[in-house]
C-alpha cells in the first residue's frame, strides 16, 4: 500500500491499515465509530467517511446512467437506421429503371444518412449503352481517378475530410463541402463511388464506423449492375 511521502506512519497505524485492508466490512460493527471517521477536504473542513462515500456513489451513478443514456440513443439510431435501410431496399427492388434507382438512392440516401449532397460518380470504363450515366462519369483529366482507384479497389468506404480539388471533382463547384463519405461501388466488377458530403467538417469523421455505408454501398451496387444492361 502506498503511503504518503511526508508521513511516517506508526506502528500501530500500520497494523489498523493492514487490519482494515484485510477486513474492509470491520467498521459495519461498529457504525458509531463508521460514522465519526472523517476525511480532510481539499478546501481543509472534514466530511465523515460516509458522506464521501455517498458521495462517490452519486458520482458513479451519475456515470453509469451517463453511459446507459448514450448505449440507448445509439441503439434508437441504429434501429432508426435499419427501419430506413429496409425501405430504401424495397424500393430499389420494386424499379426497374436505372435513372429512377439513381434518383431514389439519391433522394433517400440524402434524408436517412443526413447528408447535404448525395452523388454517383461511375468510372469511364463502365459501359452504358443507353447513355444514362454521362452525367455521372468520373472526368479521365487530372489525378481523379488516380486517387480513387485503390479506395474502389479496396472496397472500404473513405471518411472525413478530403483535399478541395478532388471534392469539386465529384460533387461539383456550386456546392461547399466540407467533410465526405465515399463508399466504393462494385459488383463483379468496379463501377465507381456512391459520394456523400456535408457542410459540417464533424458529419463525417476519419475514424467513424462504416459498416452501414459498405452495406448500403453493396446493396445499391447489386441493382445498378442489374439495370445497366437492361
Amino acid at each position: 500500500m502506498t503511503k504518503p511521502s511526508d508521513k511516517t506512519v506508526t506502528s500501530e497505524e500500520s497494523k489498523a491499515i493492514d487490519f482494515l485492508s484485510r477486513n474492509p466490512d470491520a467498521l459495519m460493527s461498529y457504525p458509531d465509530v463508521f460514522g465519526n471517521v472523517s476525511i480532510p477536504h481539499q478546501s481543509g473542513g472534514m466530511t465523515s467517511l460516509v458522506e464521501r462515500q455517498m458521495k462517490m456513489l452519486r458520482d458513479e451513478n451519475h456515470t453509469l446512467k451517463k453511459n446507459m443514456d448514450e448505449l440507448v440513443n445509439i441503439a434508437r439510431e441504429n434501429e432508426e437506421l435499419n427501419q430506413r435501410f429496409h425501405r430504401l431496399a424495397v424500393e430499389l427492388i420494386s424499379t426497374d429503371q436505372l435513372d429512377d434507382v439513381l434518383a431514389t438512392v439519391q433522394n433517400q440516401v440524402q434524408t436517412f444518412f443526413y447528408t447535404d449532397y448525395v452523388r454517383f460518380r461511375f468510372l469511364p470504363s463502365v459501359l452504358d449503352r443507353k447513355n444514362r450515366l454521362k452525367a455521372h462519369y468520373l472526368s479521365r483529366e487530372g489525378d481523379v481517378l488516380k486517387t480513387v482507384q485503390p479506395w474502389i479497389s479496396a472496397r472500404k468506404a473513405v471518411c472525413g475530410i478530403q483535399d478541395e480539388k478532388l471534392l469539386k471533382a465529384l460533387f461539383g463547384d456550386v456546392v461547399s463541402v466540407r467533410s465526405s463519405a465515399l463508399i466504393p461501388l462494385f459488383h463483379g466488377t468496379e463501377l465507381g463511388l456512391l459520394c456523400l458530403g456535408s457542410v459540417s467538417e464533424s458529419r463525417f469523421r476519419k475514424s467513424m464506423g462504416t459498416i452501414f455505408l459498405e452495406q448500403l454501398g453493396e446493396l445499391v451496387s447489386i441493382r445498378v449492375q442489374g439495370l445497366l444492361g437492361a
